[in-house]
């Protein structure tokens, strides 16, 4: 319960206005007070490494009740493919790795984008969606963190709309910079209807830009190798996949886009929210500002990434530790 101070001068509705918002963004843990934050966390995990350091993060975070690890594809394309089934082979042999392929579910995802915002993609990830969310309540939400395009998200609230109360979605992607919103440069353009579908509910959203916020999060592979290598199992994992994926084979930094999702969620302190009027998406790349939206969702505006990536290996070398 929240208690208004008490003044001896009425408050202006401005000021009021402005009260409630900062109440609600302190409250910035989803879920019952002193129980664990029930996630699904939904990756492309097959596209980038980030998905793989992001799924070990949530995995060994005490704050996290993961219910569940999905798969998402990574084309712009309506037509079945093969993606989420890489993600899927991922996901798999994460879990494994962690001795959680037992404890975790883990469905598959939709095989493609959504045709039309009303259009759902209906998978085995996106109907665990719905079973976890009813299996809470609108004060024990569940948080649906996608990592990659939003299909089985916004295919779940498509296929049982009385979902919507009882989850939070956490996406990161499309630009927000300067109180202005930008295009989206990847996910969004990977189901750009999901995006609209999610946008135009009255779903609880937040939003991490990838542009111009996460982008800041990144890891080195000095720590990477100090940490990690040599220690079997998950962790060798990591290494391998930063030494063999194309794109990081040869590099000494990687951004951690998704992790500086899970990071802000987790320490809600190494993050800058906002509640802003949702967007109208219309492409990915043509979006109409609307701040005065009484669509609100929050988006973060800033992080501390050294924070982030002190907290990020602070948390492994226990997990590690802790499975000697």
């Amino acid at each position: 319960m929240i208690f208004m101070p008490i003044t001896k001068e009425p408050l202006g509705h401005m000021k009021l206005l402005l009260l409630c918002c900062l109440l609600v963004l302190s409250c910035n843990r989803c879920g019952v007070a002193g129980e664990p934050m029930r996630v699904i966390v939904d990756a492309d995990t097959a596209n980038e490494i980030d998905d793989l350091y992001a799924i070990v993060r949530a995995s060994v975070a005490p704050e996290f009740q993961v219910e569940g690890v999905t798969s998402a594809h990574f084309t712009r394309s309506t037509e079945s493919n093969d993606t989420v089934y890489k993600s899927q082979e991922l996901n798999e042999q994460l879990l494994t790795a962690m001795n959680l392929h037992e404890t975790i579910p883990h469905p598959v995802g939709g095989d493609r984008s959504m045709s039309a915002a009303d259009m759902p993609v209906d998978s085995p990830a996106a109907r665990l969606i719905i079973e976890r969310a009813h299996a809470g309540s609108p004060d024990d939400k569940l948080v649906v963190i996608a990592l990659g395009a939003c299909t089985n998200l916004a295919s779940a609230l498509l296929l049982d709309p009385t979902i919507e109360s009882k989850v939070v979605f956490a996406f990161i992607d499309g630009d927000y910079k300067n109180g202005q919103w930008g295009p989206g440069i990847f996910n969004w353009r990977n189901d750009i209807h999901a995006v609209k579908a999610i946008f135009e509910s009255e779903v609880e959203y937040i939003h991490m830009p990838a542009r111009s916020v996460s982008i800041d999060m990144k890891l080195t592979k000095q720590d990477v190798d100090h940490y990690l290598k040599g220690r079997g199992g998950v962790w060798d994992l990591l290494v391998e996949r930063w030494e063999t994926f194309p794109r990081t084979a040869k590099s000494q930094e990687k951004v951690m886009w998704d992790v500086a999702l899970i990071e802000a969620l987790l320490r809600p302190e190494l993050a800058t929210p906002k509640m802003v009027g949702a967007p109208i998406v219309h492409t990915a790349e043509v979006v109409e500002q609307f701040p005065d939206n009484p669509r609100r969702i929050k988006v973060y505006e800033a992080i501390d990434a050294s924070g982030m990536s002190d907290d990020f290996w602070n948390a492994i070398n226990t997990a590690i530790a802790q499975r000697r």
